[in-house]
């Protein structure tokens, strides 16, 4: 039977990287990361590990969980999906990308994404942390203003945090991401001060349904939680989604992720994997970006923690518009365990 290992880095007040590893009986091992998978992941995990004890092989228990079903269902399936590609991956020796299907190594570009490494969150604030990333080698900044906000402000603060941004920061690519936090009526309402931004893609303004009619504002983006292309499917046929944001985590999997990403592509929108997360999961998205082609991007949590680095090794790729995949078998990397703390072991 397999070991199952969960650990944790506690990074700030709002983030904790989620890692499972998985360990063979012969000391070969795989990654795969569940971090935002809320709190069902624990009882999700006891059941994976049940499976495996009644002598389950991880590709038949990886089945077993519903790609469909609830967010820490599908976060788990996804880590556990992922730490046995990149164990499978290593035993062959080939990289993850390679292992997936790619066929040559590339730089895969990358966004600053800033929220987590905002703290007071003002507009000053939002502004200096976007000029950082920027003088860093970033040439695209996301954020998202109407986060954390009571509902009587969120509008006109919000708007008063991106154009802060925008100002800052006039050359690079800007996306806003409103997280459903505002009513369609507010989303109109403020079409005019949203398309003076010259966002790069609005992301989340509505549900999926009614994109539709916060359509011409600005090029919209969503998927970050989908799971399957139906959810996605009608948005794509009627060219409402100029791009698509799956999370190789929260979709599932890399089979999951892998068709979003081709439904997306086939569609002619755009791709960027959705990645506020740690570097297990950023070094997944990568390999996978690299796999399925140079159209795919991913987001980057910037500035967070000084140590974020080192918590991995070979230490993560530092500042900049472009991430290449590590080198050597599977995710190339190993967990620095003086950053991490044993959860669980079964």
């Amino acid at each position: 039977m397999p070991v199952l290992e969960l650990l944790q880095a506690r990074v700030s007040a709002g983030t904790t990287w989620r890692v499972v590893q998985l360990t063979d009986g012969d000391g070969a091992y795989g990654l795969g990361e569940y971090s935002d998978a809320g709190p069902g992941a624990a009882g999700v995990w006891a059941a994976v590990a049940a499976g495996l004890a009644e002598g389950g092989s991880v590709s038949a228990v990886v089945a077993g969980l519903n790609r469909r079903g609830p967010l820490a269902v599908r976060t788990v399936r996804g880590a556990l999906e992922l730490a046995a590609a990149d164990l499978a991956a290593r035993r062959t020796g080939q990289p993850l990308w390679r292992w997936l299907g790619g066929t040559e190594p590339r730089p895969v570009a990358r966004h600053a994404s800033i929220d987590r490494a905002l703290r007071l969150r003002t507009p000053e604030e939002f502004a200096e942390v976007a000029r950082a990333a920027v003088a860093d080698g970033y040439r695209a900044v996301k954020c998202a203003p109407f986060d954390g906000l009571p509902a009587k402000v969120r509008l006109r603060v919000g708007l008063a945090r991106a154009v802060a941004v925008r100002r800052a920061v006039p050359q690079a690519g800007l996306m806003v991401d409103v997280h459903g936090l505002l009513r369609v009526d507010d989303v109109l309402a403020s079409a005019r001060e949203l398309g003076a931004l010259g966002l790069r893609w609005l992301e989340d303004a509505a549900p999926v349904a009614s994109l539709r009619a916060v359509a011409g504002i600005a090029p919209l983006a969503g998927g970050e939680l989908a799971a399957d292309l139906s959810e996605l499917q009608p948005a794509l046929q009627e060219g409402l989604l100029a791009w698509v944001l799956p999370d190789v985590k929260h979709a599932g999997g890399f089979r999951a992720a892998t068709s979003l990403v081709s439904a997306a592509l086939g569609a002619g929108a755009g791709v960027s994997l959705h990645n506020p997360a740690g570097p297990v999961a950023t070094a997944a998205g990568v390999h996978l970006a690299v796999a399925l082609g140079p159209s795919v991007e991913t987001e980057f949590a910037y500035g967070e923690t000084a140590w974020r680095a080192d918590a991995v090794r070979p230490a993560e790729a530092g500042a900049g518009a472009w991430l290449r995949p590590a080198a050597g078998p599977g995710l190339g990397l190993e967990l620095d365990r003086r950053r991490w703390t044993l959860e669980r072991a079964w």
